[in-house]
């Protein structure tokens, strides 16, 4: 995944976008500067869901929880 300056993100780097994700605040200044890309693959995945977003260091999965928050397994 590539973040808005058109680097690799980091596993840290995801932890914190996903942490402004689950805010939930999409008119705020840090929901958008997430990368858009995290955005529309979060918004698509449904309830109990999982799915993989590369990272420098590798893979980490993401889920939906029943809660409605995303969740990275391995960060």
């Amino acid at each position: 995944m590539i973040d808005q300056n058109g680097k690799p993100v980091t596993k840290p780097a995801l932890k914190t976008y996903l942490a402004t994700y689950n805010q939930g605040v999409r008119g705020s200044k840090e929901f958008g500067a997430l990368p858009r890309a995290l955005v529309t693959i979060c918004d698509a995945l449904a309830l109990g869901k999982t799915t993989y977003v590369k990272c420098v260091e590798g893979q980490v999965q993401l889920s939906r929880r029943k809660d409605g928050t995303i969740a990275g397994n391995g960060l």
